[in-house]
């Protein structure tokens, strides 16, 4: 029939058909494309059913060419994913989208999970109603498990850094968050690490603080390396604490893209370093003499009134034993007992000067221990009582001559009151006691109790040599009232007929103490002053 067109319709069929075998060979090409891609290639019917699946699409959905005509694509998809997947298509047909993409799951027994990354062309007819979709699926498995892995070890990394008792962060270079720990999120009052990142230290609780973090952030990228910064820090709550800051360039590829820094929170150190300070200024300037020995009695040190009391420039090194003389060491192992027991060996010792010479002290000894409770050694504080030993012997030879004097004049006088030292006063009584006496007695005792605030209050009845019931009352009344006022009662000058008359008659004198005479009466009350003031001053 060819032979009968005439020439210009033969050449048109012979173009007609080369354009046909063209495009056949094209589709062919095409068609072995798909047929041969790994690449999940479907077609869709307006509602959802399959048209075609590629052999890669039957491997994966495990499905022969007979058998997915008609079937749905949403029921080879995995159930968690459905949908999801689903719900994108019908919201991109709703504005008439052209294309859509999402990741979506197919879960096969045979071939396991298949992790697609769908990219689906939707068809529309001329009237603008959705007439079908073709659509195409990588396998995007491999890098969805990097990115879980990545994601896991992050998570590890952020479980490691967030354990650490030490605040951990990093920034840009402008000083911006690029992540941190839980600690820093702790100060900050931020609960999510998301809600750090971006930000900068004028937006934190610290904003004070924010200039000076700048510039050690300009710096460390400048020139390196800042550590052992101490600075402050404010927290949320408005609390400042003190940090110890470690500040090092992050560098990527030879580039210094940011700062890594570490803080750890010192305030406490700090307050122990400054109490420890104040401690030592008050131990290097204390009135008292303080030695410190180790547990070998090395001395570890010794301050400036210690230094000054034995005439030396420095102890430190000196095998304690250099400085105590025979005497003292014959006390060191009860002294070094009572201190191991816990309590404080309060006694009088001696120590040699440099110069040869030897010096009285009240000592304090005590032991010393680490905070695991390992005694580290021993510690004395000293106090030279030299001067006020010799004070004592010539204020003793001077209380026996008041005695003496006092003596003459108790036999001239009836119920006189002297006060014989500081703090103590002494009546001696002579004669017959009546009512009339014994309420003078009483008021002349109370009345010099009260004026020469007396702690001690001696009675003498050498004078007194009949005693009977009336006698021993008033004494027992006289010794009460004056106790009320804050004073000791020492009796003194009982002799052995009166001794018979107040047991006769039951007197209970013991709240008072006795002597046997005005002289040791008065030793007493000077020893018993003494010693309370000995107790006060260590």
């Amino acid at each position: 029939m060819a032979d009968n067109l005439p020439p210009s319709s033969t050449g048109e069929v012979e173009h007609l058909r080369a354009q046909v075998a063209a495009l056949q060979e094209q589709l062919s090409r095409w068609q072995n494309l798909i047929e041969t891609a790994n690449v999940l290639v479907v077609d869709l019917n307006a509602d959802g059913t399959i048209r075609y699946l590629n052999p890669a699409a039957e491997r994966v959905f495990q499905i022969t060419r007979d058998g997915w005509a008609g079937r749905s694509l949403l029921g080879f998809l995995a159930a968690e994913d459905r949908a999801r997947a689903q719900q994108a298509f019908l919201e991109a047909i709703q504005v008439r989208a052209p294309s859509l993409m999402f990741q979506c799951r197919v879960q096969s027994p045979q071939t396991g999970e298949f992790y697609g990354l769908w990219t689906v062309a939707l068809r529309y007819d001329d009237a603008g109603n959705y007439s079908g979709a073709s659509a195409t699926a990588y396998d995007v498995g491999p890098i969805e498990q990097a990115r879980r892995e990545a994601e896991a070890s992050r998570a590890m990394l952020q479980l490691v850094i967030d354990s650490l008792p030490q605040a951990i962060f990093w920034k840009d270079r402008d000083s911006r968050y690029l992540g941190a720990n839980r600690r820093l999120l702790e100060d900050a009052g931020i609960a999510s690490l998301a809600d750090i990142i971006g930000k900068a230290d004028t937006d934190m609780p610290w904003v004070e603080q924010a200039p000076l973090y700048r510039a050690d952030d300009l710096a460390v990228m400048e020139h390196g390396p800042k550590l052992n910064i101490e600075e402050p820090l404010t927290r949320v709550d408005g609390t400042q604490i003190w940090l110890r800051t470690n500040k090092l360039p992050l560098v990527r590829d030879g580039e210094v893209i940011g700062v890594l820094a570490m803080y750890e929170d010192i305030t406490e150190e700090r307050r122990q370093a400054n109490e420890l300070r104040t401690f030592k200024a008050l131990v290097d300037n204390a009135p008292d003499g303080i030695i410190v020995a180790d547990t070998n009695q090395v001395i570890t040190y010794a301050n400036a009134a210690m230094l000054d009391m034995l005439g030396y420039q420095s102890l430190v090194g000196m095998p304690a034993q250099a400085i105590l003389p025979p005497q003292t060491l014959q006390q060191m192992p009860e002294l070094t007992r009572l201190a191991l027991a816990g309590g404080k060996a309060n006694v009088q010792v001696d120590y040699l000067r440099r110069d040869g010479a030897t010096i009285t002290v009240n000592a304090a000894g005590l032991a010393v221990f680490n905070e695991s409770g390992q005694l580290i050694g021993f510690a004395t504080i000293n106090r030279d009582i030299s001067e006020q030993l010799r004070l004592e012997e010539e204020r003793r030879r001077m209380q026996e001559q008041v005695i003496e004097a006092q003596q003459a004049m108790l036999r001239e006088l009836s119920t006189p009151l002297l006060p014989i030292a500081d703090q103590v006063v002494a009546m001696p009584i002579i004669g017959t006691i009546d009512s009339n006496r014994a309420a003078q007695i009483m008021e002349t005792l109370l009345e010099g109790v009260a004026r020469y605030r007396a702690r001690i209050a001696i009675l003498d009845i050498t004078g007194v040599r009949v005693v009977d019931t009336q006698v021993a009352g008033a004494l027992m009344r006289a010794a009460q009232a004056a106790r009320l006022l804050g004073a000791q009662v020492v009796i003194t000058g009982i002799g052995p007929e009166v001794a018979q008359t107040l047991v006769h008659i039951g007197a209970e004198l013991a709240s008072m103490i006795a002597k046997p005479n005005l002289q040791e009466g008065i030793a007493f009350a000077l020893r018993q002053r003494n010693g309370d003031r000995a107790m006060v001053g260590v």
